[in-house]
């Protein structure tokens, strides 16, 4: 199947591509996004390259020893090294938001949408922190906050068509 997929992907070359805004969806800690909402960013112009759905299986970005002495201690060894910043992870020596800064340049994205579910208090209370290390490294950045179980998304396809629109227009 993926053979045949890859050759017609291959054979419909001469297809122009869709000029689309690159964006990072943050602030989705306590629920994935209705499906709706993301084809609806989509159809705004908007190509999800990164997001932050389902994290806590990327909560630890590496091995986790397993010599069988004493796995909850490694467990949480590894979490505290080796987790990655997330709205309830407290940062210490690092500042927060700057984990947000680095996924942007490496997933290549033009910009950042806050989309936070109404309820979600950890994502809301971060997400500030996380918009001014935005800022300061100069990222283009919209918010909204959504239901899941509403299924009217026009105003949020008109505020996210707007963005990429001007990423599009008005970003280096």
């Amino acid at each position: 199947m993926l053979r045949e997929y890859r050759e017609a992907v291959l054979a419909d070359e001469d297809r122009r591509s869709m000029d689309q805004a690159r964006v990072l969806l943050a602030g989705s800690f306590c629920e994935q996004p209705p499906l709706g909402l993301l084809r609806t960013l989509e159809r705004a112009g908007c190509y999800i390259v990164d997001d932050d759905f389902v994290q806590v299986h990327r909560w630890i970005t590496g091995d986790v020893r397993a010599d069988g002495a004493d796995p909850l201690g490694d467990l949480v060894l590894a979490y505290l090294k080796q987790g990655i910043a997330s709205p309830i992870r407290y940062i210490d020596e690092q500042v927060k938001g700057q984990a947000l800064v680095e996924r942007v340049e490496r997933s290549g994205a033009e910009g950042v949408i806050f989309c936070a579910p109404s309820f979600c208090d950890p994502a809301l209370l971060d997400q500030p922190m996380a918009v001014a290390a935005i800022e300061r490294a100069g990222i283009p950045w919209t918010s909204f906050k959504y239901a899941g179980n509403t299924g009217q998304f026009q105003v949020i396809r008109e505020q996210a068509g707007t963005f990429a629109d001007s990423i599009k227009l008005w970003s280096e």
